[in-house]
């Protein structure tokens, strides 16, 4: 009997110091900046040109794939660690057409001319998709006096975007990074009483929209960078 007693007063005592213990503490959620690597070892790489990128639907380069280039060009200019080839400078017969983009020695080649460390070269593809949406309407009959339900369709069109880069190395003739994320997409509703669709896919403004996500994110990974991060403090 005093073996179970003093068990049971041991038991209440650890109760009492643990609820003790945890009121004494509370948690906040806080953001803290973190600085984040680049995945490749850029420091070897002083001169990078970037391509304009190979429209899929084409095949070829195109006003989008100069788009392309230019804002990854842009956002690459912000480190000071290497040095952009400017647009200006590309006076020699640089456009890649798909075929090439799985040719390290045309790419490599190119890269020599251009007197470069590094190159960055894809593709991209937009384009739509379309999805009939039924729903149930409830309609007032004035020849029944009553809401009936009534059967329409709206039309989903979904704007694609896929986007697929490779940073390559001139001097190994090797592909060192390959960034190809998920395609970005965008819905559209519209009534299925409605005007027909244009086609927006190739609207140089609705690629950039739908561009900017993953090019930011594919030069993200070649520059260290700082993110803000969302964690838990105790206090």
């Amino acid at each position: 009997m005093t073996t179970l007693i003093l068990k049971f007063r041991f038991y209440i005592i650890a109760l009492l110091v643990t609820l003790l213990f945890l009121g004494c503490y509370s948690t906040e959620n806080v953001n803290i900046t973190v600085r984040v690597d680049s995945k490749v070892d850029m420091r070897k790489y002083r001169t990078i040109a970037v391509m304009d990128f190979v429209d899929k639907s084409s095949k070829s380069a195109n006003d989008n794939g100069k788009l392309i280039a230019r804002m990854i060009r842009k956002q690459l200019k912000k480190s000071k660690d290497f040095q952009i080839l400017e647009e200006r400078n590309m006076t020699i017969e640089s456009e890649v057409h798909e075929n090439e983009l799985d040719d390290l020695n045309v790419l490599v080649s190119l890269g020599n001319q251009l007197g470069v460390d590094a190159l960055i070269v894809g593709s991209f593809e937009a384009y739509q998709r379309y999805q009939s949406i039924p729903y149930i309407v409830d309609r007032y009959s004035t020849s029944t006096g009553k809401y009936v339900p009534e059967g329409r369709t709206y039309y989903q069109k979904t704007y694609v975007f896929s986007f697929h880069a490779q940073l390559i190395d001139v001097a190994d003739g090797k592909i060192v990074y390959e960034y190809s994320p998920r395609p970005e997409e965008r819905p559209e509703y519209r009534s299925g009483f409605g005007l027909p669709f244009t086609d927006g896919s190739n609207d140089p403004a609705n690629v950039r929209a739908m561009a900017v996500r993953p090019v930011t994110n594919f030069v993200l990974s070649l520059m260290p960078h700082y993110e803000t991060e969302r964690r838990i403090l105790v206090k």
